[in-house]
């Protein structure tokens, strides 16, 4: 079986390639995924293979065998991101400020040739195969949710996903069990006064250092708050107010991101945020208003898949390892909040091609090389999954 998905990959590996770039050169944002959406599905259409609509852009496709088995899922996220990329591909973005700088050309282009190949291979299906086209992953509160209360999990028994990896060379698979990444929620706090003259702090609540006293004790709540063995990250990321130089402004606000594998934990800084905002607004004599969003659950790699997702890399003989946590974000983890399942990496690094740029660079390639091997992985998981393998 492992040479029949080799071949099966390598002769659908062009057609992939085809499909990516194309995606890639007309790429949507989050949200207005129109356009991805109408070509994915029209190469549905084309290969005879079932679908309907779902949630605001999403797809889902199904094939069923004749033979009783499984009902296996496989996702992919297709929407891009508000970045401009520089010329140099001759497939490049065609859509000013959006870019697919995070690979989702790439997943979906993946999904699409495991569609195809399971539809022209009937006698392989046993039980049903799942193929979910999802939109707005990068922007929450994403497409998850909604396609999930839609009905894309309907009978579904298990779920994989994959995303490609700047730091793992080209076809290394990779996965780690258990809690793999992080939940990604927010906070916005904005300190607001009358504003006033520079020289006359004393007639003013003084919203800048409101704000400053605010930072400086939520850089404190990890070192001494959170127990060292949860890993957690509050980060500050930028902050506003103020135009002139000798003039106090009426309004300071500062946002920032939260990363954690514990309820407990989210919970125990949402409360340490707000402490640190009262204080400071009560101090400086500031008003406040302090908001906590939460964003995507952390994704929570179950064990049994987990273990076949390294079976089957190991079986189709693909360069494998193990992952550590990583406090990066995913709605992947809505799927698995409902059905077991596993999101693993695949490879796409290649210094001779100058794929060699982080996630959501402007300057972010892949070598398609890795494709290929998710295409394999993909086919791999669903054979071993229905006994084939």
């Amino acid at each position: 079986m492992r040479n029949k998905i080799k071949r099966a990959a390598a002769a659908e590996y062009p057609r992939a390639v085809e499909n990516r770039r194309y995606i890639h050169q007309h790429p949507c944002a989050s949200f207005h995924e129109e356009e991805t959406a109408a070509y994915l599905c029209r190469q549905l259409q084309e290969e005879g293979i079932p679908f309907a609509r779902c949630g605001q852009n999403g797809i889902v496709a199904r094939l069923k065998g004749d033979g009783e088995g499984p009902v296996i899922a496989f996702r992919a996220d297709f929407d891009a991101l508000p970045i401009q990329e520089p010329e140099g591909l001759p497939f490049a973005s065609r859509n000013p400020g959006v870019m697919h700088a995070c690979g989702h050309d790439a997943h979906a282009a993946v999904l699409l040739g495991l569609a195809r190949v399971l539809g022209r291979n009937r006698e392989w299906l046993r039980g049903e195969a799942v193929f979910i086209f999802q939109y707005a992953e990068e922007l929450p509160p994403g497409g998850a949710g909604p396609m999930i209360e839609a009905g894309c999990l309907e009978g579904v028994d298990r779920i994989y996903g994959l995303h490609v990896s700047d730091e793992l060379d080209a076809g290394t698979v990779g996965v780690c069990p258990g809690k793999y990444m992080a939940a990604s929620d927010s906070f916005f706090i904005t300190f607001t006064g009358n504003g006033g003259h520079g020289s006359r702090p004393d007639e003013t609540p003084d919203t800048v250092l409101s704000a400053a006293s605010a930072i400086i004790e939520i850089n404190t709540i990890i070192s001494r708050f959170v127990p060292p063995r949860s890993a957690a990250v509050v980060s500050v990321c930028n902050i506003h107010g103020g135009k002139a130089y000798n003039v106090l402004p009426s309004q300071v606000s500062i946002e920032g991101t939260v990363r954690t594998y514990e309820a407990e934990t989210a919970e125990l800084i949402r409360g340490k945020l707000a402490l640190a905002a009262q204080g400071a607004a009560a101090f400086y004599g500031a008003d406040l208003d302090f908001r906590f969003e939460y964003g995507y659950p952390p994704v929570v790699n179950t064990e049994r898949e987990t273990a076949l997702v390294r079976s089957a890399a190991e079986k189709l003989g693909l360069p494998f390892t193990a992952l550590e946590p990583t406090p990066v974000g995913e709605d992947f983890s809505r799927y698995l909040q409902r059905v077991p399942g596993a999101f693993f990496r695949v490879g796409i690094r290649n210094p001779a091609l100058d794929a060699v740029y982080p996630l959501h660079n402007s300057r972010f390639r892949i070598d398609e090389e890795g494709m290929r091997a998710g295409l394999e992985m993909f086919l791999g998981i669903y054979l071993t999954e229905t006994g084939q393998m």
